[in-house]
């Protein structure tokens, strides 16, 4: 990873581009946003080819990695332990709670609006 430092409100940073660190940096930095275009340097696109073949390549390795956890799990049945060789194996049944928001915000608008937490993040996309 290459070495980069940057300003952010007269605070710098030195973390390495692609670190969990430079990514919290950057989201913390622009947050904020306009809406007009901006034209980047025509040397990207060999960054940009490079991205497609990484994005294809980890498609690829997702559908074999389902695939082979899909085999196992066929194996196991109701089983939540297996073992190969030196290997555990574990799917375990996992329960979650959760709220229906939408009826909560038909049915109890004021309780809905009272413990509603609004975010906002940047979508990241390359086309």
């Amino acid at each position: 990873m290459k070495k980069v430092f940057g300003k952010n409100k007269g605070n710098k940073i030195g973390a390495p581009v692609g670190s969990a660190e430079y990514g919290k940096f950057i989201r913390e930095a622009y947050m904020d946003t306009v809406s007009e275009a901006v034209v980047l340097s025509d040397d990207l696109h060999e960054s940009l080819s490079r991205y497609d073949e990484i994005v294809d390549s980890i498609s690829k390795l997702k559908s074999e990695k389902d695939i082979i956890e899909h085999s196992i799990m066929t194996l196991m049945k109701e089983n939540e332990i297996a073992y190969v060789k030196n290997r555990k194996i574990t799917w375990k049944k996992s329960v979650r709670t959760s709220l229906d928001t939408k009826s909560l915000k038909e049915e109890e608008p004021e309780i809905y609006k009272k413990y509603s937490k609004i975010s906002s993040s940047r979508m990241f996309k390359i086309r």
